[in-house]
């Protein structure tokens, strides 16, 4: 399983801190202790904020309060370790916990987590912050054998098929195809099964809505096509054949960078979408 290191970020001002803060603040570290790592520096407690208080003298030295008290039993319970920030900035990769928002500067937006509970933006992404900071990371790695062993990660909702990366080399260069095949998966795992109940499983609708609002250009099965694409897939000891003509399309139409993909069966992952093949045209 890929986790990420996360640590806490320093505050830029102790006194803005606030109940609510804390106590979000502790179910986030609680959820990162549970689903990844997280760590308070040591050189944490002697930095800074715009007011010259450290976190140090806000737990221990200026007028304790029950605030300070209750972020201290927090804090005292995560993991330490010795990096300097300037050590974890030199990382590939990590993360950061904000006590709160006020602290996250636009350089770092990308890397913070502001909340650990599934969100839904109107554009696009239903995704809590560690999933999306994780397809940030995806994008960046630097060939298609890790970004499949990393896959599973950042798309909780979408089945895979054992066979659905044998062509993914057909993409082209990873570092060019990276940014659209990681939008494609993510629409379709955050919005793709919800939109295709919500459209009653009516396929061109649910193809239409991806297209006009998600800018996903995708096609079924066209009205002069014959065949159909088909794989067998083998789930808990079953067999099942799987038609998988819905496929999205890179770019633009006509375009032979592909994701097909299957709405699913209610046996399989409670009718979850199963990605069947990454690549280029199906002809075989």
């Amino acid at each position: 399983m890929w986790k990420l290191d996360f640590f806490i970020l320093p505050s830029k001002d102790y006194k803005d801190i606030n109940e609510e803060d804390i106590y979000e603040f502790g179910e986030k570290a609680e959820y990162l202790n549970r689903t990844e790592k997280f760590y308070i520096p040591t050189e944490f407690y002697d930095i800074s904020d715009k007011n010259n208080i450290t976190a140090l003298d806000f737990l221990y030295e200026n007028d304790q309060n029950d605030l300070s008290d209750y972020f201290l039993e927090i804090i005292s319970k995560q993991r330490t370790c010795q990096d300097t920030y300037i050590d974890i900035e030199r990382k590939k990769e990590y993360g950061y916990l904000p006590i709160c928002e006020n602290d996250i500067t636009e350089i770092i937006t990308q890397i913070c987590v502001k909340n650990v509970k599934d969100t839904e933006e109107e554009k696009y992404l239903r995704v809590n912050d560690i999933i999306r900071i994780k397809r940030y990371y995806l994008k960046k790695v630097d060939n298609y054998k890790r970004f499949e062993d990393r896959v599973r990660e950042c798309f909780p909702n979408l089945v895979f098929h054992n066979d659905a990366f044998k062509y993914i080399e057909k993409l082209g260069k990873y570092s060019e195809a990276a940014e659209e095949l990681v939008r494609h998966l993510a629409i379709l795992n955050d919005v793709g099964q919800r939109l295709f109940y919500y459209h009653n499983k009516n396929e061109k609708d649910t193809l239409d809505e991806l297209k006009s609002r998600y800018d996903i250009v995708c096609s079924g099965k066209g009205s002069k096509e014959e065949k159909s694409y088909n794989k067998d897939m083998f789930y808990n000891g079953r067999r099942f054949q799987l038609t998988c003509n819905p496929h999205t399309k890179f770019y633009r139409e006509g375009t032979s960078q592909r994701i097909y993909f299957c709405w699913g069966r209610d046996e399989i992952e409670s009718h979850s979408i199963i990605v069947v093949r990454i690549g280029d045209h199906w002809t075989k």
